[in-house]
């Protein structure tokens, strides 16, 4: 299937045994937290039937995190990163998140200039002993502002 189809981004409600097997295919390649039970929520990205993107997030020491976002190739470049991240950001706010966390790799620019329009800010968790080569934890404040500039977001 091409990139051209209609694709619809849903919270994934059930993980059951044929999303898992789905969502083990779509990782195969590269390594990805495992939830347990914490709480989490996954979104796919569907065209059809074909799995185009993923991502979750998760709370952890009180915070909601974003993690293990990925769009296949050939539906990159038309928005689906940002409706996944809008729909997590949107899911931590329902769920009375004041902020939202993500961390990735200094070099992975596109997941940061992704980010950064909505107004994520580099910073060292707390409960971590970060210098400059080791900060990688982004940070968003949820405000009015930030619901005022991205109405997608709001619940």
């Amino acid at each position: 299937m091409t990139g051209t189809a209609e694709v619809v981004v849903r919270k994934v409600e059930r993980e059951d045994a044929p999303w898992k097997a789905r969502f083990e295919a779509f990782y195969a390649d590269c390594d990805i937290k495992k939830m347990g039970r914490k709480l989490h929520a996954y979104f796919a990205a569907y065209a059809g039937e074909e799995l185009a993107g993923h991502c979750v997030i998760y709370r952890e020491k009180g915070r909601w995190i974003m993690d293990g976002l990925r769009v296949k190739a050939e539906f990159r470049e038309q928005g689906l990163g940002k409706r996944l991240t809008e729909a997590r950001i949107r899911h931590a706010i329902e769920n009375g998140a004041k902020e939202v966390w993500y961390s990735c790799d200094d070099g992975n620019l596109v997941t940061i200039c992704c980010h950064l329009r909505y107004g994520f800010e580099k910073v060292c968790p707390a409960d971590h002993h970060c210098n400059a080569a080791t900060v990688h934890w982004y940070r968003l404040k949820i405000t009015p502002a930030l619901l005022e500039k991205f109405p997608a977001i709001k619940p």
